[in-house]
């Protein structure tokens, strides 16, 4: 799948789900993303793994579900959660905006566009191991892309925002998960939840 096809799905959830009844400014988009990195932090303080689901049974004693192969078990519903999901949910505010601004990510501008490469091993290796410097440089990139250079429509940098979604995915590929396969099961829990997931934005 490409970077350009899934920004497309994305941001046409997004909008069926209501963020984008009101206009958003790109402030907001910007601190959207950076919650998301907080949040994996919080989730890794809280000792919570990497990629987990709860039963939908309340008195399991098992209730945490843990991935296989770096995919959740599509078995078992629930949202799913964890220190690698706030990063892919990070990575999916990224490609509403994508999709929003109508963005595409060309091989004429340098970028590959297939999500895979976005994780490449040359992009595994650079990336730290240690979660809370991967969660300041993420934080430093996306500001960054803010106030970088802008294209001549106005818009933040995408090529600095999709340079933040390697980071992430990246570290999330060292971890011994499939980026792609939680991206789009995430994707896909996002289908099934309610109006702007009950919050106020």
């Amino acid at each position: 799948m490409t970077i350009n096809e899934l920004a497309k799905e994305v941001h046409k959830n997004a909008v069926e789900h209501g963020w984008w009844d009101d206009e958003r400014s790109e402030a907001e988009v910007i601190a959207l993303i950076h919650s998301e990195w907080s949040e994996a932090l919080e989730e890794a303080r809280a000792g919570k793994p990497l990629v987990y689901k709860n039963r939908i049974n309340p008195f399991d004693d098992t209730s945490i579900v843990t991935p296989k192969d770096g995919v959740l078990y599509a078995s078992y519903k629930g949202k799913p959660e964890g220190i690698a999901v706030e990063l892919i949910d990070g990575v999916i505010r990224i490609f509403d905006w994508f999709g929003k601004c109508q963005l595409e990510a060309t091989e004429s501008d340098g970028s590959d566009t297939r999500i895979e490469k976005l994780y490449s091993e040359s992009n595994v290796e650079i990336v730290p191991n240690s979660l809370p410097e991967l969660i300041t440089m993420l934080h430093r990139y996306t500001a960054e892309a803010r106030y970088a250079t802008r294209h001549a429509n106005g818009v933040i940098n995408s090529l600095a925002l999709l340079n933040v979604s390697a980071i992430a995915l990246s570290w999330v590929k060292k971890q011994g998960l499939d980026p792609l396969a939680l991206l789009l099961e995430k994707h896909e829990y996002n289908k099934t939840r309610p109006y702007k997931h009950g919050k106020k934005f």
